[in-house]
């Protein structure tokens, strides 16, 4: 599953500040990787969504959970399976590969028959795919088979 970038830094801050333990702000900063107006408005999405208290100590410069809210343990654990599951699905998008290159298309005008479009609908509804698909499907086999048979006619 792939969280937004906001969503994640929510989830990390949950998961910093749910041990109930004082946590520097410079930690949960870099934690977060992001600048103090994003964590202060994080803070404040937080306190919001889960009804928590959260306090900040001049003194120690730290952050501390001081009541829970709706913020459970089991909420802690979905949160952590969604923390993971998106590192996992990140990884695994690293490994693969993505192209941006278009195969160039051109709209054309083509005169047919109403049987012959119903069969063309037709097809393209068993198999799922748009009109557009199922012509170019068809034309590929078609020229597959006639260069077959040139081939096998020499």
């Amino acid at each position: 599953m792939l969280l937004s970038p906001k969503q994640l830094r929510h989830f990390k801050l949950a998961l910093l500040l749910s041990h109930e333990k004082p946590v520097s702000k410079i930690k949960v900063i870099e934690a977060l990787n992001c600048s103090e107006p994003t964590l202060s408005r994080t803070l404040r999405e937080l306190r919001g969504h889960y009804c928590a208290d959260i306090r900040f100590s001049r003194m120690g410069d730290t952050y501390q959970l001081v009541n829970k809210g709706l913020l459970t343990k089991k909420e802690v654990r979905r949160i952590e399976e969604l923390v993971v599951e998106h590192h996992n699905f990140n990884a695994k998008e690293a490994i693969s590969h993505v192209f941006l290159d278009k195969e160039k298309k051109k709209p054309v005008s083509l005169s047919l028959r109403m049987s012959v479009i119903r069969k063309i609908d037709g097809l393209s509804n068993r198999l799922g795919t748009t009109r557009s698909e199922t012509m170019e499907m068809l034309v590929d086999r078609f020229i597959e088979e006639l260069q077959k048979e040139t081939i096998s006619s020499r």
